[in-house]
């Protein structure tokens, strides 16, 4: 029998009423929208509002240039230079020249905003009875707290069965993002409230895989009004019926903000595609304020009030939700809520994250999650001043004529300024930025010197599981253990973009798994001063049970990466990259291997090394479209026949498993060892380097051979699906690779 439904944050009473507010405001609304499409303002609104309004979208403007407002076109510099207007001077005329001459200017900051506001909304998920679960929408609105509806997270309780999940969505190129789950946690904070249908809970400082919850920011609410008018553009970030994060964005408009209405004053209606799921979503303004805590879609009915599906047939309580037509939606106005909010009793221990709330502290600038791949631009000269634009953040820059956006997009929006008038613009003064770092030389992340905040390989890299393998029962004794943690986990050493499973008897790695992007927009050269190598102080300060530079002094043997030192050195920073490139040079990501590296650097290596280097490049830009993400592991293979040099016995063989999603975005799988061509025909010959080989084998050969267990990847082994036999030599079900077109994917 199948197991029941998940189900969608959606409350039959929170919509029926959504839909007699919609009811007793239908002949006001009306009027509204003909005033504001006739122009007639001050009759959609009042004038007190539209001050409001007014002088803030003015300060918005003054704020974007730093107070320089002779960087502007001479009429919105005359408006912004000027006292706040009073509710008096206000008139339909001077309304419509704010609209004209600030839409423009606003529109350029428009995007950049929006990376800002749209990352900190996230996906919750309740867990349920029979093994289902609920989904609707949250946003971060301080650096703790959590904000969506009561019908979301009806208690305490509730709050403390669910996960808030962030990077729920695509990238540009439709590739799915890493999630990061975080824990909600009522027992620091919860306060909810059924009429205002809101939920305030906090959340844990860092993700089930150690993401800090800072990298999202948060979107302060704002308790004074005059965020948004009647006619004003709106737009929802949200997760519809608890699918990946979307925007509707633009072509929705405020409808109605009743006011002195003792009943309705706390409600906001407009237009906007939602679904169940939805609810909990924040509703922006065109600054990217929030405006709104979405709450309902306002149901379609009949002249007798009842409720219609989409084919315009009467809908029941107890019907699926998913068929209801919609016309409009409610959502909760932020002055409103803040005002309640700032005065209800909480906890005393909650007082101080409420005070952080209600402060409304603007966020820093957040890191980018899932850039677009371009290549690193040219220096931009911006009058007097040369910057480089790829390690700015999304930030507004200012030339003659034009107003430019990095977000990493780059969009370029005139300003009708004339450029022949000779005006220099002051570049905006931007705050100082983490990834301005130099290439000088290789160091451990001094920020983390206890390790405790390395985020370490992303199973949900590729937008489906892509476990780690474990350690069988034979071999886990051998294996180095973090103290303070139980089962698998305790074993994982884990660095930036890559995690280590460690051999303390070998003093090699069992296991190095990395997340590879090579679509990132900065993907970290070799640093000028060559490699530096360190322990792993948390396997020993001294290390001990490392093979470390005593094993490589006056002989052949090479430092060789496990983790490629350009499979983990990318980001969406040029810090980000550099901490994962650094990371690579920790001993415990090293091997030795005689002479070469895993990129085949000496001119005289062998086919079989040269081409061992170049796998996964091969299998990144196999799609039809774009270069793929991977994710890649590599090991050494060990045996009781490895010599022993320097109390370290040398692996004669390494192996390598690329985990990709195929064209048709599935999982697969592809293995290869490099060992010696003659092993392949089963003989047991001295170790000779020039008799490398690159061959590509099963999965389940490669788990005999190293004691690991890959889970699910025997299953997506490529070598498994049909007609891969035709590739196999003689009786060796195994693939003898002279150059990467003999590959099989």
């Amino acid at each position: 029998m199948a197991s029941p439904p998940n189900e969608y944050a959606f409350d039959y009473d929170v919509m029926k009423q959504a839909a007699e507010n919609w009811r007793q405001r239908e002949a006001e609304r009306e009027r509204k929208t003909r005033a504001v499409h006739n122009k007639r303002y001050d009759e959609a609104e009042t004038k007190e509002r539209l001050a409001k309004w007014v002088n803030r979208r003015l300060h918005h403007v003054k704020a974007a240039v730093h107070g320089a407002p002779e960087a502007l076109p001479r009429d919105l510099s005359a408006l912004v230079s000027r006292e706040a207007f009073a509710p008096d001077e206000i008139d339909n005329d001077l309304v419509e020249r704010v609209i004209g001459e600030t839409r423009d200017f606003l529109a350029v900051a428009f995007l950049e905003r929006a990376l800002q506001a749209t990352r900190c909304v996230g996906r919750i998920e309740t867990r349920l009875s029979g093994g289902r679960q609920s989904y609707g929408t949250g946003f971060l609105v301080s650096p703790r707290l959590l904000l969506t509806n009561h019908h979301v997270l009806e208690t305490a309780e509730h709050a403390a069965d669910s996960v808030i999940e962030f990077d729920y969505q695509v990238d540009r190129l439709d590739q799915p993002l890493a999630v990061q789950r975080f824990e909600l946690d009522p027992k620091t904070f919860f306060l909810n409230n059924k009429g205002f249908d809101f939920a305030l809970v906090a959340v844990k400082p860092t993700s089930t895989r150690g993401r800090p919850l800072a990298d999202y920011g948060w979107c302060p609410l704002v308790k004074e009004e005059g965020k948004v008018r009647t006619g004003d553009c709106i737009n929802i970030v949200q997760h519809p019926r608890g699918e990946m994060k979307q925007v509707v964005i633009r072509e929705n408009r405020l409808l109605d903000l009743p006011e002195n209405l003792e009943k309705l004053d706390w409600v906001a209606h407009y237009e906007a595609d939602t679904e169940p799921g939805s609810s909990g979503a924040p509703v922006f303004s065109d600054l990217w304020e929030v405006v709104a805590l979405h709450h309902s879609g306002v149901p379609k009915t009949d002249p007798q009030g009842r409720f219609l599906d989409v084919h315009d047939n009467i809908w029941k309580r107890g019907d699926d939700p998913l068929r209801l037509a919609w016309v409009a939606n409610e959502g909760i106005r932020v002055s409103r809520l803040m005002a309640f909010i700032e005065k209800a009793p909480v906890q005393p221990h909650e007082e101080e994250l409420r005070a952080e709330f209600v402060a409304g502290r603007e966020p820093p600038p957040p890191r980018p999650l899932a850039p677009p791949s371009v290549p690193e631009p040219e220096p931009t000269s911006i009058g007097a001043t040369t910057m480089d634009e790829h390690r700015m953040p999304p930030a507004i820059r200012l030339t003659s004529g034009t107003v430019s956006i990095t977000i990493p997009l780059h969009i370029t929006v005139s300003l009708g300024l004339p450029a022949a008038a000779g005006v220099t613009l002051p570049s905006v003064e931007l705050p100082p930025v983490a990834d301005e770092v130099g290439l000088e030389k290789v160091e451990p992340d001094k920020s983390d010197p206890h390790y405790a905040n390395r985020p370490g390989y992303s199973p949900d890299f590729l937008g489906f599981a892509v476990p780690f393998p474990r350690l069988t029962n034979a071999v886990k004794a051998k294996a180095f253990a973090l103290p303070g943690l139980s089962g698998d986990a305790k074993y994982e050493l884990k660095y930036h973009h890559y995690s280590v499973l460690f051999n303390k008897d070998r003093q090699l790695a069992f296991v190095a798994g990395v997340n590879y992007d090579p679509t990132a927009p900065v993907q970290h050269p070799r640093d000028k001063d060559g490699d530096k190598w360190y322990f792993d102080p948390r396997v020993s300060e001294d290390g001990a049970f490392q093979a470390g530079e005593a094993l490589y002094a006056g002989n052949p043997l090479d430092r060789g990466h496990l983790v490629r030192r350009a499979d983990a050195g990318w980001g969406a920073t040029k810090q980000e990259a550099k901490l994962a490139n650094d990371d690579t040079f920790h001993f415990t990501n090293c091997s030795p291997q005689h002479a070469i590296t895993n990129q085949g650097k000496v001119k005289e290596a062998p086919p079989g090394l040269k081409l061992w280097g170049k796998l996964e490049e091969h299998v990144a830009t196999q799609g039809k479209k774009n270069k793929r993400k991977l994710c890649v592991f590599n090991g050494p293979v060990f045996q009781p026949s490895d010599k022993l040099y320097r109390g370290v016995r040398i692996p004669q063989e390494f192996w390598k498993v690329v985990v990709f999603a195929n064209d048709e975005r599935d999982p697969a799988v592809a293995a290869f060892v490099l060992t010696q061509a003659a092993l392949i025909q089963g003989l047991e010959e001295e170790f000779q380097v020039g008799e490398y080989k690159a061959v590509q084998v099963r999965v389940k050969d490669l788990e005999a051979k190293t004691n690991l267990n890959f889970g699910p990847f025997r299953d997506w082994d490529v070598l498994e699906q049909e007609g891969a036999e035709e590739s196999f030599r003689g009786e060796v079900p195994a693939v003898v690779l002279e150059s990467v077109i003999d590959m099989v994917l």
